[in-house]
């Protein structure tokens, strides 16, 4: 009589093994979530960040003041370079994130050719889940993000 060896996995290994997929993605899918929210401010304040500092380089090249207004829903916008009439270039924030307007708060900076700002203040910007990230600008037309 001749034995024959079967290969592969039992019905009950392979609901073991789902199991645990099951258990280990219902931790995981938490914690993405979280870093997204996460990772979606940031780029919410680096992005600010990048403007206020494009809008400093542009007004000390080009001998023009450049003013940077922060206003959600503004003409499609979050933000955006303002020229008197138009929004344009303008910036959206990432969804779930919003202005916080607390004690000094700005909402409009005007850089100038001279490479200083008129106006210093901060830029706050929050997410669903209460966390909070600062774009400080300084007279001096230093931006920091922090």
């Amino acid at each position: 009589m001749k034995h024959t060896q079967e290969n592969g996995f039992t019905l009950l290994e392979m609901m073991v093994v789902v199991a645990v997929m099951g258990i280990v993605l219902a931790f995981a899918i938490p914690a993405i979530k979280t870093f997204n929210t996460s990772q979606d401010l940031k780029q919410a304040s680096a992005g600010i960040r990048d403007q206020l500092t494009m809008a400093h380089e542009k007004a000390i090249s080009t001998g023009q003041t450049q003013t940077i207004r922060f206003m959600a829903s503004f003409q499609s916008s979050d933000y955006h370079i303002w020229d008197g009439a138009t929004a344009s270039p303008s910036w959206k924030l990432p969804s779930g994130v919003t202005y916080s307007w607390d004690t000094g708060t700005q909402n409009t900076f005007r850089m100038t050719s001279d490479g200083q700002c008129l106006d210093s203040g901060m830029i706050i910007v929050t997410n669903a889940r209460g966390d909070r990230d600062t774009v400080s600008v300084r007279l001096s037309g230093l931006v920091l993000r922090y």
